[in-house]
């Protein structure tokens, strides 16, 4: 144990976590695109979204920058060297086999609008995707490359508009919704054009712009329903007067023109914010809209609002969506304040962000200014069914919190998510009330990593975990099979930054993690998070600007002078089933389990430190000599499974022996020096 920890220490300075590899898993193999990005602040090359088919086969949905190559080769998706280098987002839809094997992929790329990817659903052996594209530009050079076909605007100047086919209209951006089959044949795909109002500055009139259906700075999530109905949630930003309609149109159809009359502002003192729900028939007309907040109070307003009860001094922001076997939908998002007077005393809290009549988000005080954070079940005709959130205590600066994408599994939903707070006796994060506290890692503020569980019909929290780790952040999406959840977390270490697969049971109980680390100076700065199928496949994706190494010689190299989106495969046979905790195994095994997962920090110790690993069925913690003689019962916890922090602060200095009695009549003991 002595050498395992050593080891440990050298390679990980500041990670305190257990990082016991499974002895079935290994990563298998690992790829890498990037392209040039101008500066390493615009990020080209990302992974939006990962999938599994059912034969197992992986889905890769991003974008990428020009002159791109995968793993280090020129990536010639087209023999066309304007298109190649051009230096624009574009996306890229890519098909890959358990091997590694590229299989086939697919590019959207314009030189005149920013192509960008939005997500991406398997369902029913067909691959669904959707993302931003245009022909917006004023040359006759500009082209637009989708999917297959590359069209420039010179072959369209003879071509009446009416008689333009889409994509391949001049002047129009669309939000396209593209269905292929699992060979990357084009089934069908839709085209959605919006014409948000807008406002002169006097606010006497109004004038209509052509955008795309979806914000391109906040991914959109969609959902094919069962019956084929379109789900799309997306966030809404517009001006003008509000008897100026908000109007889409889909497919270019004059029939399916409609007109949303949404509450505005009059005049140019600000934006309306807030977040949409589309739904399209399976024949693609819109069946219903419905903005996610209905109306706030307790929010101070610098400018009165005519007409409208909804005020702009709020920000609405969503992570990601799942869906049940009936199509319910489970929101995650949060909502932003905005406050010009950093002590709050503007606002009359608690401030309530209603979503119809009935359900609302509370935020108490100033700890939840930087983003009140929600969680919403909704059913198939739009209507709030619940609603639960993540509430903070204190100021803004000492508790905070965000959380991301959910995850749907055999009724719970499941979201990933972050938080921080000091140990100040004033700030706390906690799940449904007081009782329920995100557990602590340390006692000083520090960034912790965490999933929360949730009851799929009424919305109250379950359970929580978290990754038993320093200075941790969450990546995008958990990922949930059999009775384990995975997730991707950063890390800080002496060598830049790395990420963790943490794997828990689903009551929380900590697992294990993984280490990906990258070998570079630059640090790995993005992580997408992790997606999981029943035959034991895990396949992680991150953004690095470095070359990144995992596990088994598995690494790529990635260029120092630009983003590249990363990804990699990981199997484990014992996915297969539900995990089991050590009633399992025998004697001998369940002992070297408790062994060697077990160690405590900090140690040395001033009074505090933390028992961290594995601690399922933990007993008592007792204090002893150096002799063995019990000194104290630390804590006697027989239902424990948390990690449990213990308090030296009564004993004078010294080295004493940490005795952790688990079930069965097995014992871990080790030495914790008092300074």
């Amino acid at each position: 144990m002595k050498n395992q920890l050593s080891l440990f220490a050298a390679t990980l300075a500041t990670l305190f976590v257990t990082l016991t590899a499974s002895a079935q898993g290994e990563w298998k193999w690992a790829h890498y695109w990037t392209g040039g990005d101008g500066t390493l602040g615009s990020y080209y090359n990302e992974i939006t979204n990962t999938a599994f088919d059912e034969e197992g086969n992986i889905y890769v949905y991003g974008s990428m920058g020009g002159s791109p190559q995968f793993d280090g080769l020129t990536f010639l998706f087209v023999n066309n060297g304007t298109v190649l280098d051009r230096n624009d987002h574009s996306i890229l839809l890519a098909k890959f086999d358990t091997l590694g094997n590229m299989l086939w992929y697919k590019v959207v790329k314009s030189s005149s609008e920013t192509a960008f990817p939005l997500w991406m659903e398997i369902r029913n052996n067909k691959v669904y995707i959707s993302g931003n594209c245009g022909f917006y530009g004023d040359y006759s050079d500009d082209w637009l490359y989708y999917l297959d076909t590359l069209v420039y605007k010179y072959q369209l100047n003879n071509v009446p508009e009416e008689q333009q086919e889409l994509p391949f209209k001049a002047y129009h951006r669309w939000t396209f919704f593209a269905q292929l089959d699992l060979d990357g044949n084009l089934l069908e795909d839709h085209f959605v054009e919006a014409y948000s109002r807008d406002s002169f500055f006097n606010g006497a009139d109004s004038i209509r712009t052509d955008e795309t259906l979806c914000m391109p700075d906040y991914t959109a999530p969609f959902h094919i329903g069962n019956d084929g109905s379109m789900y799309v949630f997306t966030r809404i930003l517009y001006r003008g007067n509000e008897n100026s309609p908000y109007s889409i149109q889909i497919d270019g159809d004059t029939n399916k023109y409609y007109d949303l009359y949404l509450p505005g502002s009059v005049g140019a003192f600000g934006n309306i914010n807030n977040a949409i729900l589309y739904k399209f028939s399976s024949n693609w007309e819109l069946d219903f809209t419905k903005l996610l907040v209905s109306h706030t109070d307790g929010i101070a307003s610098l400018y009165p609002l005519i007409n409208d009860s909804v005020t702009r001094y709020y920000y609405v922001r969503f992570r990601g969506m799942s869906f049940d076997e009936n199509d319910n939908m489970y929101l995650t998002g949060n909502v932003q304040v905005v406050d010009s007077d950093p002590t709050g005393e503007q606002h009359q809290y608690p401030i309530h962000i209603w979503w119809d009549s009935t359900h609302n988000l509370t935020i108490h005080d100033i700890s939840s200014l930087n983003g009140a954070l929600f969680i919403l079940k909704i059913n198939t005709d739009g209507d709030f069914i619940w609603s639960n959130q993540l509430y903070t205590r204190g100021s803004n600066i000492t508790a905070r919190a965000i959380w991301n994408q959910c995850a749907y599994l055999d009724g719970s939903v499941y979201v990933l998510g972050g938080a921080a707070y000091n140990n100040d006796g004033e700030s706390l994060v906690y799940f449904d009330n007081e009782n329920n506290p995100l557990q602590r890692f340390q006692t000083n503020i520090t960034d912790i990593c965490f999933f929360v569980r949730y009851n799929k019909d009424n919305g109250e929290y379950i359970c929580h975990g978290i990754v038993p780790a320093t200075g941790t952040t969450p990546s995008l999406k958990p990922a949930v099979v059999n009775n384990r959840v995975f997730a991707l977390s950063r890390f800080e270490n002496s060598y830049g930054y790395g990420f963790l697969l943490s794997e828990w049971e689903n009551d929380g109980t900590f697992i294990k993690a993984d280490t990906i680390q990258n070998t570079g100076t630059i640090q790995l700065l993005h992580s997408i998070g992790a997606v999981v199928n029943d035959n034991g496949y895990v396949l992680v994706s991150v953004q690095a600007t470095s070359p990144v190494t995992f596990h088994q010689n598995v690494s790529v190299n990635c260029p120092s002078s630009q983003s590249s989106a990363v990804f990699a495969l990981y199997h484990d046979s014992e996915f297969t089933h539900p995990f089991v905790p050590d009633d399992s195994v025998g004697i001998d095994e369940y002992y070297q389990n408790r062994e060697r997962e077990i160690y405590l920090y900090p140690n040395p110790t001033d009074g505090q430190t933390t028992v961290c690993g594995y601690m399922y069925g933990y007993r008592s913690i007792e204090l002893l000599d150096l002799q063995g003689r019990k000194l104290a019962t630390l804590l006697d916890s027989p239902h424990g499974t948390s990690l449990p922090e213990i308090d030296l602060s009564p004993y004078p200095a010294g080295t004493y022996l940490v005795k952790i009695n688990f079930e069965r009549g097995v014992s871990v003991v080790m030495k914790v020096v008092k300074r």
